[in-house]
């Protein structure tokens, strides 16, 4: 029993020890804080900050030395807001709503970059338990969050592209095409504006495999695909349509600027030297949108096309006519 009362004395002691100190130990824990943290009253008056909202507040100009009790800093986010800071301005309102409407709480996400580092906050406004006119600001690092939510979106930004990209030559894969495709049509379609299709094939392409072997061929491929991607307009859109075959969508353009885009790009394929090869030859085929085609029709039209350029001799250009008069004429030719 004397053991135990001699425990419960040393315990009320150091009870007693730690209340006489508690304001000093409140303060030295605030003050070890790697976040931001203020008092503020009703009317936004700070009261307290600590060590670490000091600091930053160094970090960003503000005089060693400077007091924040007393500053109004609804006053200080209002006029930020006013200079064109939108973080500012958002903060303003996000404290205005808790301590002038009763919002439980208000937090707000925001980059504060140094010239040497790269840096994001988690702003946080609530009230004091117990305290009705105050209320806690905080200010929390949430840089390393921020940062492996980028490389995330990063990583997700890329595993979008490869999913639409063609391996081989990097422009758009057939899935890509056909969803362009499709948006194209139906923008052509409400607004009445032109849009266009030029499908082009290699010549002869097996004999580039089977005597240079095939991945003299996929080079090949990716030197067509380079030019065909330094050629178009901005606004267009290249794809690897399947094997030899390259598909280009061109919104706003006619049937005869499509098919003066095809010569000229039959002109530079044709003038490429494509070593160890040597010279090769595309065919093209060109199609343009009328009202009540769909993808289907489409691309019928323009592999129809296609069709008539490689039966005509190859390494040229030929325009597609309606679909039931080109269907007559393939069918003749079978």
């Amino acid at each position: 029993m004397k053991r135990d009362l001699e425990e419960r004395h040393r315990q009320s002691q150091a009870e007693k020890s730690v209340g006489r100190q508690f304001p000093r130990l409140l303060r030295a824990t605030l003050d070890s804080l790697d976040s931001q943290i203020a008092l503020i009253d009703r009317a936004g008056v700070i009261h307290y900050v600590n060590k670490t909202w000091c600091e930053f507040g160094i970090e960003n100009g503000i005089p060693a030395g400077y007091s924040w009790i007393g500053v109004n800093y609804l006053v200080v986010c209002r006029s930020a807001g006013d200079r064109g800071d939108g973080d500012g301005r958002e903060v303003y309102e996000g404290i205005r709503s808790v301590v002038e409407s009763g919002a439980p709480f208000f937090q707000y996400e925001y980059p504060c970059h140094s010239p040497h580092e790269q840096r994001w906050f988690m702003m946080r406004i609530a009230p004091v338990l117990g305290a009705e006119d105050f209320f806690v600001i905080s200010h929390v690092v949430i840089t390393g969050r921020k940062l492996a939510e980028q490389r995330v979106e990063r990583l997700n930004e890329k595993l979008a592209l490869l999913a639409v990209t063609d391996k081989l030559t990097g422009l758009a894969n057939r899935m890509k095409l056909d969803e362009v495709l499709d948006n194209e049509i139906n923008r052509a379609d409400r607004y009445g504006k032109n849009l266009s299709l030029i499908l082009l094939d290699i010549d002869h392409f097996k004999e580039v495999n089977d005597n240079f072997g095939h991945s003299t061929g996929d080079a090949v491929l990716v030197r067509i695909a380079e030019i065909l991607r330094a050629n178009v307009r901005s606004s267009d859109l290249a794809g690897r349509w399947g094997g030899e075959e390259f598909l280009l969508i061109l919104p706003e353009c006619d049937i005869e600027d499509a098919a003066r885009m095809a010569e000229k790009l039959r002109l530079l394929i044709e003038n490429y030297n494509f070593v160890p090869v040597g010279r090769r030859t595309c065919s093209f085929g060109v199609a343009a949108y009328q009202a009540g085609h769909d993808r289907t029709t489409l691309l019928t039209l323009a592999d129809l096309a296609l069709y008539r350029a490689k039966n005509t001799g190859r390494n040229r250009v030929e325009i597609a006519a309606n679909l039931e008069s080109a269907v007559s004429q393939r069918d003749c030719k079978i």
